[in-house]
C-alpha cells in the first residue's frame, strides 16, 4: 500500500493552495485602491437614483468605464437604462454582459426589449433558444412571449427540439491504487411531449482502469466493461428521475469464474440530484466571494450483471474562495455512502474528504478536482477474497488522494 506520509502529490497540492493564497493577497492589495474608488461612485449613484437620476446615470456610466468587464455593473446599468426607457442603450449593456457571462435571465430581458423596439424577428430568435432553457420559469416565459408574436420568422424557425445529447467523462487518479480509472458515457435521447416528462435514449459507456490486464483477475474493483443499449425514463420532479435500460456488456477483463465476457445488462434506477452552485462573474482582479456550494446526489438500483441492488449517496458543502477573469476555485467538504444487498465489501463503505473544485474556464463545462479522503469498509474484508487480500489489503480504514478531471456537457 502507498505511504501517505511521503506521497509527493500531497505536498504539491499544499504548495498549490498556499501559492494561491499568496497571489490572492497581493492582487487584493493592489486592487484595493481602485475598488475603494468604485465603491464611492456606486454608493453615490444609488443614493441619487430617485432624487437625481441624470447624475446617477452619469455615475453608473463612470463605474462601467472603470470596470468594463464587471458583469453586475453592466446589468445594473442595463436595467437603469430600461427603467428610463433608453431601450437601445439598455440592450447594448445586456449584450456586453452576455459576451462576458451568458445568462438565460438576461437573454429573456433582451427579448422583451427587442419586442418593444419592434425588432420581433430578432426577439423570436432569442426566445426560440430560451425554450430549451434548463430553468422552467424562463422556458415558460419564453413560450408565452412567443405565442403573442406574429412574425414570419416565428413561422419559419423550427420548434425547440425534443432531442438532447450528453457527454460525460470522469477519469481520475487514486493514490490508494496508484492507477487511473477511466469513465466515459455518451447519451442521445428524445423527450416526448411539450412538458418533456417522459424520455427514451440510447447510450454507450466505458469503465476501466489502468491496472487490470487482459486475462487476469482485476487487481482493483472497476467495472472494466463496455456497455451499449437503450433505455427509457420519467422525470417526476426537479432532480428526480426513474430509468430502466437494457443493453449488451462486454467485459474487458476475463473473470476467473469463467463467465462469458459478453452478457445482457439490465438496470432499473431511481436517481435524485440537485444543488446550489456559485454564480460565476467576471473580475479583472482576484476576488473571494464565499458564495455557497451545496449539492446532493443519490441513486438506488438493481444491476442484473451483478445480480445486486446498490445504493449510493453523496453530499458536498463549500464556498467559492477564488474568482478571477474566467477562472474560479471552490473549496468543499464531501461525504459518500455506498451500500449493497450482497454485502460485497467494496460496495459497502463510507468516506469523507476535502477538496478543490477548479474551473479553468467558465464556459468549458470542465472541472479539475484534487481531493484528500479517509474511508472505511462497513463490513470488513470478507473471507471469500482471501486469495487477493495481499493486493487490496485487509485494513478496515483506508484513504489517499484523488485527482478528478470531469467534463459534463448537455446539448
Amino acid at each position: 500500500m502507498p505511504n501517505y506520509q511521503t506521497n509527493p502529490l500531497k505536498y504539491i497540492l499544499l504548495i498549490l493552495f498556499f501559492s494561491l493564497l499568496i497571489i490572492s493577497g497581493k492582487n487584493i492589495a493592489f486592487a484595493q485602491e481602485a475598488s475603494d474608488s468604485l465603491t464611492v461612485i456606486l454608493n453615490q449613484a444609488y443614493d441619487l437614483m430617485q432624487s437625481n437620476p441624470d447624475q446617477a446615470q452619469h455615475l453608473f456610466e463612470r463605474a462601467v468605464q472603470i470596470a468594463p468587464n464587471d458583469v453586475s455593473l453592466r446589468r445594473q446599468l442595463g436595467y437603469f437604462y430600461n427603467e428610463r426607457n433608453q431601450l437601445e442603450k439598455s440592450l447594448q449593456q445586456f449584450e456586453e454582459a452576455e459576451k462576458i457571462q451568458p445568462s438565460d435571465t438576461i437573454k429573456l430581458q433582451m427579448a422583451f426589449i427587442l419586442v418593444s423596439l419592434n425588432r420581433e424577428d430578432n426577439a423570436v430568435t432569442v426566445l426560440r433558444e430560451l425554450t430549451n432553457s434548463q430553468d422552467e420559469n424562463i422556458k415558460k416565459s419564453a413560450e408565452a412571449q412567443l405565442a403573442t408574436i406574429s412574425s414570419p420568422v416565428a413561422e419559419v424557425l423550427p420548434l425547440s427540439s425534443n432531442w438532447y445529447s450528453r457527454i460525460y467523462a470522469a477519469p481520475f487518479y487514486d493514490t490508494r491504487w496508484e492507477t487511473i480509472f477511466y469513465n466515459f458515457d455518451a447519451e442521445q435521447g428524445y423527450f416526448f411531449g411539450t412538458k418533456k416528462m417522459f424520455f427514451s435514449y440510447g447510450f454507450l459507456s466505458l469503465a476501466t482502469d489502468g491496472k487490470s490486464k487482459l486475462g487476469e483477475v482485476p487487481e482493483i474493483f472497476s467495472d472494466n466493461a463496455i456497455i451499449g443499449g437503450v433505455g427509457s425514463g420519467v422525470k417526476l420532479l426537479e432532480g428526480l428521475e426513474l430509468r430502466a435500460q437494457i443493453g449488451v456488456a462486454y467485459d474487458l477483463v476475463q473473470q476467473d469464474s469463467g463467465a462469458a465476457r459478453t452478457r445482457w445488462d439490465f438496470r432499473a434506477l431511481a436517481i435524485y440530484g440537485n444543488g446550489i452552485y456559485p454564480n460565476f462573474e467576471f473580475h479583472d482582479n482576484i476576488k473571494v466571494t464565499l458564495d455557497p456550494l451545496l449539492d446532493l446526489y443519490s441513486s438506488i438500483g438493481y444491476y442484473s450483471r451483478y445480480d445486486n441492488a446498490i445504493g449510493y449517496l453523496q453530499a458536498r458543502a463549500g464556498a467559492r474562495i477564488f474568482e478571477w477573469k474566467y477562472s474560479a476555485i471552490d473549496l468543499y467538504v464531501r461525504s459518500m455512502f455506498i451500500k449493497d444487498a450482497n454485502r460485497d465489501f467494496y460496495n459497502n463503505q463510507i468516506d469523507a474528504g476535502i477538496g478543490l473544485r477548479v474551473l479553468p474556464y467558465s464556459g468549458w463545462d470542465l472541472y479539475i478536482m484534487p481531493e484528500y479522503y479517509r474511508a472505511m469498509y462497513l463490513d470488513g474484508v470478507r473471507s471469500i477474497y482471501n486469495d487477493i487480500q495481499e493486493k487490496i489489503g485487509t485494513e478496515k480504514y483506508f484513504g489517499g488522494f484523488r485527482l478528478f478531471i470531469i467534463y459534463d456537457h448537455l446539448f
